[in-house]
């Protein structure tokens, strides 16, 4: 690198460190600025934040070396400064997408077809947090005002929380974001873009944004072909002993492997620095919440010639969804076990784990694009080459399935 590239470099280092120390927002109840409202407004700055500040965190200073390896794509690893998101590189590769017709739980929207993915991308290590999505949206909320169990819906806040350690709200801040929608975000994507950008810290046409649906498939496998990116055994999964999950009770057996997932019967987990990765270095892509991708759901298009890059913006002809509903993938946190009667084991119901159908490697689900308030969705961004997705406004949808 010239000594010109790493004086510039150093400058947009330093530019993208200019920060106000005033609040953000309004918090007076009933006119409080709302993450919408935040996303919205061209004229949203960055906070420096004290150490006392709720949200405080320590944000990253690469070196100019170290921006240099990401902008070229290869770095192993990137850091964004920004939000301290953690991301690993993900190569380009081809892998068989969907699932074979003899996995147990497997849907019929899963049919087999090859994708190659022709560009290195980097990808979130983990879902955005808490933390992470609250610094770039409303930073400066009262939440200690917030009095009730469930988190402030209102302003588009997290539903889940810490209940009753307090007399005000508990905060849950490393663990994912969930209740907002897939055009949240795509906004939210678009400001971190923005910031990054002005920063000098982008590969050349590359953006953050959702994950594709393919994208996300062949990270999760991460070149494994079964049911979960860990090659975990379902069957040893479904037995029922001491190993995995932290607590048990009768309605809720410990299961074999467990602690590789991250999903129990009533809320989000911490992000899985301690649960097993992938061998692309990614953790959770099985439970916690959902993950959006940029796809609107249809059935895949099944042609023998290898697909290239897929993306899907549009919906088939009388295909029963609502209109431009989103794929989510990865399942979530909600546990859901088998009723067992006196005697019985988890063990003796495999096939009503119904929970591991949507926890697996090629488990599709969709959920309307403007839905605000799924406690079981999040996402995971990447920092990959440019599409343009078109967003729809959420007053322009429309709520019937397609005739």
């Amino acid at each position: 690198m010239s000594l010109l590239a790493v004086l510039i470099a150093a400058a947009n280092a330093l530019m993208a460190q200019e920060m106000t120390t005033a609040k953000y927002g309004n918090d007076k109840l009933g006119e409080e600025t709302t993450v919408k409202q935040s996303l919205d407004d061209p004229n949203f700055k960055l906070r420096k934040l004290d150490k006392d500040h709720y949200l405080h965190f320590e944000q990253p200073k690469p070196s100019a070396g170290e921006v240099a390896a990401m902008k070229s794509l290869k770095a192993k690893t990137w850091t964004v400064p920004i939000t301290a998101m953690e991301m690993n590189l993900i190569p380009p590769g081809e892998f068989v997408m969907g699932s074979p017709e003899d996995e147990r739980y497997r849907r019929e929207d899963e049919v087999q077809h090859k994708v190659k993915i022709s560009r290195p991308f980097y990808m979130g290590t983990f879902e955005v947090t808490q933390r992470q999505f609250y610094y770039l949206t409303i930073p400066d909320y009262d939440f200690f005002a917030w009095k009730r169990a469930d988190g402030p819906l209102h302003v588009g806040g997290a539903f889940c929380h810490k209940w009753g350690a307090t007399e005000h709200l508990g905060f849950l801040l490393d663990h994912p974001m969930e209740s907002f929608s897939w055009v949240t975000a795509m906004k939210y994507c678009k400001r971190l873009t923005e910031f990054e950008r002005k920063a000098g810290r982008l590969p050349e046409g590359y953006e953050y944004r959702l994950p594709t649906e393919a994208e996300w498939e062949y990270a999760c496998r991460a070149g494994t072909k079964s049911y979960f990116n860990t090659n975990s055994d379902l069957d040893a999964l479904i037995k029922n002993n001491s190993k995995g999950q932290p607590s048990a009770t009768p309605s809720t057996p410990a299961l074999a492997d467990l602690g590789k997932f991250a999903f129990n019967s009533y809320r989000t987990g911490p992000i899985g620095k301690q649960r097993t990765p992938n061998s692309f270095g990614l953790r959770d892509m099985h439970g916690n919440v959902y993950e959006y991708t940029l796809d609107t759901y249809a059935p895949y298009k099944t042609d023998k010639q290898v697909q290239v890059d897929p993306v899907n913006f549009e919906n088939e002809a009388n295909q029963e969804v609502f209109l431009n509903e989103k794929v989510v993938r990865g399942g979530c946190y909600k546990l859901r076990m088998p009723k067992l009667k006196k005697g019985e084991k988890a063990e003796d119901k495999p096939n009503e784990h119904e929970h591991y159908m949507n926890l697996r490697s090629a488990a599709r689900s969709a959920i309307p694009f403007n839905f605000d308030f799924s406690i079981i969705t999040g996402m995971r961004i990447v920092l990959a080459p440019k599409i343009d997705a078109p967003i729809s406004e959420p007053s322009e949808a429309k709520a019937e399935p397609k005739k």
